[in-house]
Parts: structure tokens; C-alpha cells; sequence
């Protein structure tokens, strides 16, 4: 018979693998920049992209000490709204979740993200784009939505998938599936978008812990 000491090891060390499988259950991070790297984005447009390091936050603040170290620095200019902005390669299950997050540092320029999900529906693995056509999306549905950039101090974003609008109709199915089964690799790509709050102006913006979580 075991101890009542034994018996609250292992309850203690069972509470603690539950609630480690659920931590990493529960969220999928695609970066917080604590590495210091960009290399899982790529750039387009005139954005410029870079690591930061983080402002300092008041006391008592959560989403400023959450935020770490290290940050996605974004910023640019424009003479027609539209800057530039970063993607990253996902090929992601995400049925599991239903929302994105990602916490924001704004600057006195403002400006705008808008931000794009694609998922596979001709279920090769590839996102086909028109080059003539402002790299359109023609076999694969593509999500967007656009968010104001808040001037200076942290702010976390919490968008739910079904907020997120389908931009190019008929292209694919036009259903939200980002499932991996028949072939299909789920949700493929995002992209992060910046754009100015004038026709000719910047923006800048640091992006930090950006996950999909319930």
C-alpha cells in the first residue's frame, strides 16, 4: 500500500502533465521573437523589417510583460495607403483553434494591419497566385481583415476566425477548413499587411506572441 506522501507525488506530478499537455494544446505560437530572428518571415513590398527591442511598460502591466525581450519591428512609407508587410510559410492543422492573437506596440504614425489567412483547397500545398492580378489567390480561399494600429502602448488583438472575410469568391471552395485530411495541408500561409492611415504617409508598428488559440 502506498504512502499517503507517495500518493501526493504522483497527484501533484499528474496535475502537472495535464496541465502541461493542455498548455500546449490550447495555443499554437508562431512566434514571439525571443530568438531574435526574422527568418521564419519573409518581406514584400517597402516594408522594412527587424528586431527590437521592447519598450518599457508601466507597472501592472500584463500584456507588456508578457511581450518579453524582443520584438517584430515593421514600418514604412507610402504614396498610395499600401506599404508592404511580412508572410510566413504555416502548412498548420488548425481546427483546433478559433482566433488569432497578437499583442502590438503602436507608434504617433498609426496606420493599419491587415492581416490574411489562406487555406488549401485544392490540397497540394501550394498557394497558387495571379502575378498580373495583385498576386490574387486563384485555387485557394484567402481570409482578411483590417485592424487599427493604436498610437503608443501595448495592445493585444483577439480576432476570431469568424471575423475574418473571404476576399477572393469563387477562387476556392469558400469555406473556412483549415484541416490537414484528403491531401489538403490546412492552413497554408499569413500575411501581415501595413498600411497608412493617410494616402501619403508611414506607419510603424512592433508585432509580438502571435499564436492561434481557442
Amino acid at each position: 500500500m502506498k504512502k499517503p506522501r507517495d500518493l501526493l507525488v504522483l497527484l501533484v506530478t499528474a496535475c502537472w502533465l495535464a496541465s502541461t499537455a493542455w498548455a500546449q494544446f490550447s495555443f499554437y505560437q508562431i512566434d514571439d521573437f525571443e530568438g531574435a530572428k526574422t527568418e521564419r518571415w519573409y518581406r514584400f513590398g517597402n516594408a522594412q523589417m527587424a528586431i527590437g527591442v521592447n519598450p518599457s511598460f508601466e507597472a501592472d502591466d500584463v500584456i507588456g510583460e508578457s511581450c518579453g525581450f524582443y520584438s517584430l519591428k515593421l514600418k514604412g512609407g507610402t504614396n498610395n495607403w499600401y506599404i508592404g508587410g511580412i508572410g510566413s510559410d504555416l502548412g498548420l492543422d488548425a481546427t483546433a483553434y478559433t482566433r488569432l492573437q497578437v499583442d502590438l506596440y503602436g507608434s504617433e504614425a498609426g496606420g493599419k494591419l491587415k492581416i490574411e489567412l489562406f487555406d488549401d483547397d485544392n490540397n497540394n500545398n501550394i498557394l497558387e497566385q495571379d502575378s498580373a492580378a495583385d498576386w490574387q489567390a486563384t485555387k485557394d480561399d484567402k481570409y482578411g481583415i483590417e485592424v487599427k494600429v493604436l498610437e503608443k502602448g501595448f495592445t493585444r488583438l483577439s480576432i476570431p476566425f469568424s471575423a475574418f472575410k473571404l476576399e477572393n469568391p469563387g477562387k476556392g471552395d469558400g469555406v473556412w477548413n483549415p484541416h490537414q485530411k484528403n491531401g489538403s495541408a490546412g492552413l497554408l500561409k499569413m500575411q501581415i499587411i501595413l498600411l497608412a492611415d493617410r494616402s501619403n504617409g508611414q506607419a510603424e508598428v512592433n508585432l509580438d506572441n502571435i499564436l492561434f488559440t481557442y
